[in-house]
């Protein structure tokens, strides 16, 4: 699983970084996004579910959250 640490960094830099990235991955593979910028917890997955892409978790622990992410395409 590929992870991805966005902590300290606010939107739209969170999605921006998750979008490069997932582009880089096969279909199959998960990507765990580590981040605490709030709007980020709706964005990701909204863009996600947008792009067919399937939201495995979302997490929060506390002062950041994860999300996981598998490309289907």
């Amino acid at each position: 699983m590929e992870k991805l640490d966005v902590r300290g960094k606010i939107c739209p830099l969170p999605l921006f970084y998750v979008k490069r990235k997932i582009s880089e991955m096969k279909p199959g593979e998960e990507l765990e996004v580590i981040a605490d910028d709030t709007t980020a917890k709706e964005t990701i997955p909204k863009w996600s579910r947008l792009h067919e892409h399937e939201i495995i978790r979302i997490e929060d622990e506390g002062g950041f959250f994860r999300v996981v992410v598998r490309r289907v395409k």
